[in-house]
């Protein structure tokens, strides 16, 4: 980007753009509370229940999620639509809003299945479009977003918009659209892979005499702490593991257990086998 370009980002950014979401549900309703930690937004929900939208709001911020009645009318209200609606519903959900549409806004898709190229057909050209994959950390603010800037339609100073938007809410890593299965294979499905490792510790800490809160605490604590020291010591993963290691330790016993066992081998046949059953609801 040019040092103009990210200028005109930031003074969209700053000029407090309206963002409206329909579908509030894990990701989409995820996505909207996030947004609010930008204080210039004007922010809109749409959902099948008005309860679901005003639960979003932060506990001292009641009203800065406004409720809105229907998808068209959120459609012409913001200035970047969000859609966060089940892949089967988007069809008929950019039929209904392409009416409110004009050439000054972005339609923004969360719907895992549904390519680029059909959301352009979608909007039948009057807008740019936009993909954007999150995972379910995001709900924390620790997330990692798959963002798809390909459209042609989309100026620069829209394209940084948008990085500066989602960047809230963790690591946005900018992918053609043709990347998006394999980010899900590993970054979405990522966090239940976690878990189940997760979990097997937390049954040795019980194994070994910790409650079951202190083992949740400790287990969760002891990933989330590694995982900071990895992203920002620079090294890999296999010098992080070789530095708790000493020779002839307890470690490296459990560490020789496990490799014996094929843990990390197992791991990576679990992504690559979430990335065939992708392909096959794909019919790819």
């Amino acid at each position: 980007m040019t040092a103009s370009s990210h200028e005109m980002g930031e003074k969209s950014l700053s000029s407090g753009p309206s963002i409206g979401c329909i579908g509030c549900g894990n990701m989409g309703g995820a996505v909207l509370r996030g947004l609010c930690a930008h204080a210039s937004l004007k922010l809109f929900g749409h959902d099948h229940t008005r309860a679901k939208v005003e639960s979003l709001n932060p506990a001292d911020a009641p009203g800065r999620i406004a409720w809105v009645d229907t998808p068209e009318e959120l459609a012409r209200m913001s200035d970047i639509v969000i859609l966060a609606v089940k892949p089967y519903q988007m069809a008929d959900m950019l039929k209904q809003i392409q009416p409110c549409l004009g050439t000054d806004k972005i339609v923004v898709s969360l719907a895992a299945a549904v390519s680029l190229d059909e959301l352009k057909q979608g909007v039948q050209g009057i807008c740019p479009v936009s993909r954007l994959m999150p995972n379910l950390p995001a709900r924390v603010g620790k997330g990692v977003f798959a963002l798809c800037l390909d459209d042609e339609k989309l100026k620069d100073a829209q394209k940084v918009l948008l990085q500066e938007l989602f960047r809230v809410m963790g690591l946005v890593l900018i992918l053609p659209d043709g990347k998006f299965s394999a980010f899900s294979s590993v970054a979405g499905c990522g966090p239940a892979f976690v878990c189940l490792f997760m979990e097997g510790m937390e049954n040795a800490a019980v194994s070994l005499g910790f409650r079951a809160d202190q083992a949740r605490e400790l287990v969760a604590a002891t990933v989330e702490g590694t995982a900071a020291l990895a992203l920002q010591g620079g090294l890999g993963f296999a010098d992080l593991r070789r530095q708790v290691c000493s020779p002839g330790g307890t470690t490296i016993y459990g560490v020789n257990h496990m490799e014996r066992t094929a843990v990390r081998g197992h791991v990576t046949d679990g992504v690559l086998a979430a990335m065939r059953r992708d392909e096959e609801l794909s019919g790819k």
